[in-house]
Formats: C-alpha cells, sequence, structure tokens
C-alpha cells in the first residue's frame, strides 16, 4: 500500500464523515464490515471518529480498496449520506494524489482505473524504438537487425521498449511482431511462450482496429443515413457486420489513412517482466467500455449494467475471454489483463512476470 495515499485518506474520512457515516462507507465497501468487530469496541462503548476512520482504512488490504472506498464517496457526494449530506474534505488534492499514482478516474464509470502501463526510459535498442508502419518501410531488413541483436543480448540488455505505429495488421506486420515477442522471450530461452503471446497481442489488435474502423464507419457511411451508435446501436451494429463482410477491411482501412487513424503497439522488457500493451487514440463510448469489462474485470460495473451481449457486436470486447484464458495459464493474478480508460484515448494490455514464466518452462519440461 503506497503510504501517502493510506495517510491523506485517513485525513479525509476523519473530516468528510462522522463514526455512523463511516461505517456506513464500510458496509457498501463489504457487507460483511462491522464496525465494533474490526475496532473490538464494545456495542455499549461510542466510536470515536478518528477511530473508527483508522479501523476502515485498517480493513482495506491494499490500495484498490482505499481508491474503491473513495469511488464510492465519489458516488454519493452532495447527497443524503447516512442522514447527513456528504460533503468531501480535500477532494482535488487526494484526485491530484491518485493521478500522481497513475489512477485515471473515468466520469461514466464512476471508478477509478490504475495504468500499470508505463515507458521506462532505458532502451538500448535505440535505432528501433519507434517502428512507423502507418506506410511503407523495410519491414524485412527490421526483422534482420532484430534477428542480429537478439543472437548478442545479454542480460544488462533486459531492458528496453520498442513501441509500432500501424493502421492494421497484415502478415508482414505479423511476422515483425512474432519476432519481437521472441525477442522479449530470447534472453532467457522462453521462446516457447511465443506463439500464444502473439495471440494475445493478435487479438488486442484486432480489437483497436475494429474500434476504430467503427468511428470511421459512423463518419463516412452510417451517418449520412441519419444512424450513429449512440441513437441505434444495435442498428449500427448489424451495418457495421455487413460491412465486414462484404468488404472485409478494405473500404475501412482507406478510411483509417485518409484520417490517420492508427493505435500503437509497445513491447517493453525488464528485468522482472514482459509487458505488452495496446494504446488507441479514441474515446470510448459507455456501452464499449461495460463491455470491456464485462469481459475482463466485471467487478468495476454492477450486475444491472451489464450489456446484453448482441450477435453483431464487433471491436471491444471480441476475443477477450480467450486471451484471458491464455494469461490465467501464465500468472496467478486475478484480472491478468488490464485496461485503462482515459478521456481520449484507451490502453490495454498486460504483464507477465519472468520468474512465473520460467517456472512455467520447468512445469513444460
Amino acid at each position: 500500500m503506497v503510504q501517502d495515499l493510506d495517510k491523506f485518506f485517513l485525513k479525509v474520512l476523519v473530516n468528510s464523515l462522522n463514526t455512523q457515516q463511516i461505517e456506513h462507507l464500510g458496509k457498501l465497501f463489504d457487507s460483511r464490515f462491522d464496525l465494533y468487530e474490526v475496532s473490538g469496541f464494545r456495542k455499549t462503548v461510542p466510536i470515536p471518529r478518528q477511530t473508527a476512520a483508522e479501523t476502515l482504512v485498517y480493513y482495506c488490504r491494499d490500495d484498490y480498496d482505499i481508491v474503491r472506498l473513495f469511488s464510492i464517496m465519489l458516488r454519493y457526494e452532495g447527497e443524503n449520506f447516512y442522514n447527513r449530506p456528504l460533503v468531501i474534505w480535500g477532494r482535488d488534492e487526494f484526485f491530484n494524489l491518485l493521478k500522481l499514482h497513475k489512477w485515471v478516474y473515468d466520469p461514466q464509470l464512476k471508478n477509478f482505473f490504475l495504468d500499470p502501463f508505463y515507458e521506462h526510459e532505458i532502451n538500448f535498442l535505440k535505432k528501433i524504438r519507434i517502428l512507423d508502419l502507418r506506410s511503407k518501410v523495410d519491414i524485412e531488413g527490421i526483422i534482420r537487425e532484430i534477428t542480429a541483436i537478439s543472437k548478442k543480448m545479454s542480460i544488462k540488455d533486459l531492458e528496453w521498449r520498442i513501441a509500432m505505429r500501424l493502421y492494421d495488421l497484415d502478415r508482414k506486420t505479423g511476422e515483425l511482431i512474432r519476432n519481437i515477442i521472441e525477442l522479449l522471450l530470447a534472453r532467457q530461452d522462453l521462446q516457447m511462450f511465443a506463439g500464444e503471446l502473439f495471440f494475445c497481442l493478435k487479438e488486442l489488435a484486432i480489437n483497436s482496429s475494429k474500434a476504430n474502423y467503427k468511428i470511421l464507419f459512423e463518419k463516412y457511411v452510417t451517418s449520412r443515413e441519419g444512424i450513429t451508435a449512440e441513437r441505434d446501436y444495435h442498428k449500427f451494429l448489424e451495418l457495421f457486420k455487413q460491412e465486414i463482410e462484404e468488404y472485409g477491411n478494405s473500404r475501412l482501412l482507406d478510411f483509417a489513412k485518409r484520417d490517420d487513424k492508427y493505435y500503437i503497439i509497445t513491447f517493453q522488457s525488464t528485468k522482472e517482466a514482459i509487458e505488452i500493451w495496446v494504446t488507441n487514440d479514441q474515446s470510448v463510448s459507455l456501452i464499449e467500455k461495460e463491455q470491456i469489462l464485462k469481459k475482463i474485470s466485471p467487478e468495476f460495473i454492477d450486475d444491472d449494467n451489464f450489456v446484453v451481449d448482441d450477435e453483431n457486436s464487433e471491436g471491444a470486447g471480441l476475443g477477450l475471454e480467450l486471451v484471458l484464458n491464455v494469461l490465467k495459464t501464465y500468472t496467478s493474478e486475478k484480472d491478468p489483463l488490464k485496461v485503462v480508460f482515459y478521456p481520449d484515448f484507451i490502453k490495454i494490455g498486460f504483464e507477465l512476470k519472468r520468474t512465473d514464466l520460467l517456472a512455467k518452462k520447468k512445469e513444460k519440461e
């Protein structure tokens, strides 16, 4: 648990809520929470507000719990909260502190998401740090260079990063991605996992390109007929599916190039882990956010808010269950696939610990 988050949230509680409100917040957080039982006070003894706040913070297991408690407070801000209006002391300061620690707030979902994807500065692959595949490049030459580098890598060269910009996957790009994934795994002879990790990345990339295509399809095709995703989502999906069936991605790829609508794949190697994530420079609708979270982190939304699956559904959320099934064989983490919704872009990806991969390798051998 990050100590400054812990300490500041304690101040938020003490200055915002009385003892009864703190207990009410605890029960909204966990219906099993009993302030007297956790604090050790007898039922006949009044519990001071400071002690109640300390008890609730102590009840939290990690930063995720602290942030979830704050999210609950935000949902009730300005409303009656146990017979008293809820005014949050230090609200903006705590927001800024969370932002400093990579927590991103989504006002539509009324939840915070931790962004685990950040770029380390160390990178010995300086020549190929950024690969821009939006125009024609010598992919075969890049593959030869990566192959040559991988043969000379030492343990100190485990820390590097490559990012690539592209509109969509094709055969040559897929071959390049396979080579980069093998480079991620090469130093500790973990290449046996390359195929499955390529599958995971391919699904994330396909979802990103389709998400872009849906925006472009609405802009250049359906909006001219008065049909938008916001007005009639199911009709829009039906038309989008027909587009894919009739033309594949040919027309949509032309639209993407016209508007320069690309996404970025980032591969990052550290001594502790390998990381792969996709960044898409666009906003995401509430429906698609819920679709994604339903697949990968259902605890973030209420059951009542689940979107009913549509047979025409394309793009966000498609294939994510398969990705999860693969990743869960390599990690004990509950939600190995992470997503972060920013106002103007979305990140989705995963991190796998090298120790977990080495253990899996021994298990297979």
